[in-house]
């Protein structure tokens, strides 16, 4: 019988796992720092689920992150045109 994790890197998941972790909690929120903290916790017993949720923290940070750039420029933007509508 093989093991579950046969087959699999498990430092190279824990190491991405950890990464994203990190950058989950600093730029996605707590969302995804938990995601990528499962996927951290998982990787000796489950390493195909480890990887999953680490993928799902990846996702997360980067809508996030994105969302924050959308709403950065959009904000900017409706300065500069509220700035330039207005009258004295």
């Amino acid at each position: 019988m093989t093991s579950p994790t046969s087959g699999y890197d498990i430092e190279g998941i824990k190491k991405r796992a950890l990464i994203w972790t990190i950058v989950g909690f600093i730029c996605g929120g707590v969302i995804a720092g938990v995601l990528g903290l499962l996927g951290y916790l998982k990787a000796d017993q489950e390493p195909e689920t480890a990887q999953k949720f680490t993928k799902w923290a990846m996702i997360v940070t980067i809508i996030v992150v994105v969302l924050y750039v959308l709403i950065f420029i959009g904000s900017l933007a409706l300065g500069v045109f509220s700035a330039s509508m207005s009258t004295y």
